[in-house]
């Protein structure tokens, strides 16, 4: 094999897909922590990207409090025994220690190993590490143990279950800050994660003004139509809206705008 052929590289996909974690700009960030998981679910479902939800992930904190910020991408591949071996005897160094620990401040851990909710990546000491670094969040496709204390951190944590046996013991860390698939959602260094009590999507960087405005939009617009809902409007009339709860609303926002 010629040394050209050795070194092929495959080209950027370009401004379309992020290639790092950068931060994200604060009246952006503040803008889509304004809005609610499964808001932003439906505008980029209706923008035609399907597969933005971090399916059968779910917030390890009943009450997770809102978390946003840009993915830092871990990729876990099945362990090979003589390079576990080499780790464990210090002779290999631990990249999964070093990815995680090169994980930026107010950015979002996120590990793709192709599912393994059989073992836990992460216990309360690394919990703690990323925690005291001001790591926005953290989304796994594995499980995570040591609940007692994790569940309680100011940490919000999304995953795939509670397991007590280490992910040593499976998987290894290769990879970082670049692009992984996690639950079939593709997600690439950079892209903003946005978390809450119903889970965690990922919002391609380009689009995120767009789907943020879109989304602040929609729920200005459901909480007009709770209002009627709950004055006894029928839901088949009100939801999805008819063009005259439509006319209305914009009416109702001209009057809010001029009081303003």
């Amino acid at each position: 094999m010629s040394v050209e052929k050795a070194n092929f590289r495959l080209p950027g996909l370009g401004e379309i897909a992020s290639e790092t974690c950068l931060p994200i700009p604060e009246k952006l960030k503040a803008r889509l922590l304004s809005v609610a998981v499964p808001t932003l679910s439906a505008i980029m479902f209706k923008m035609g990207l399907h597969s933005r939800f971090f399916s059968d992930l779910q917030p390890l904190q009943p009450a997770c409090g809102r978390f946003c910020g840009p993915a830092w991408t871990v990729r876990a591949m099945p362990v090979r025994e003589d390079i576990r071996a080499g780790i464990a005897q210090r002779q290999l160094p631990s990249l999964n220690r070093m990815a995680l620990d090169a994980a930026p401040a107010q950015s979002v851990v996120v590990v793709a190993s192709g599912g393994h909710p059989e073992v836990s990546f992460m216990g309360d000491i690394m919990a703690t590490s990323l925690m005291v670094r001001g790591i926005a969040g953290v989304i796994l496709d594995t499980s995570v143990s040591d609940i007692s204390i994790v569940s309680k951190m100011e940490l919000p944590v999304v995953c795939a279950g509670r397991n007590v046996r280490s992910s040593f013991s499976a998987l290894m860390v290769i990879g970082c800050d670049e692009p992984v698939g996690v639950q079939g959602v593709a997600v690439f260094p950079g892209d903003i994660i946005v978390g809450d009590e119903d889970g965690a999507v990922c919002v391609p960087r380009h689009l995120a003004d767009e789907i943020a405005e879109a989304a602040i939009e929609q729920e200005a617009l459901e909480a007009f139509i709770i209002k009627k809902v709950a004055a006894g409007m029928p839901i088949d009339i009100a939801y999805p809206p008819s063009p005259e709860i439509l006319a209305e609303y914009e009416n109702w926002r001209a009057t809010q705008e001029k009081t303003t």
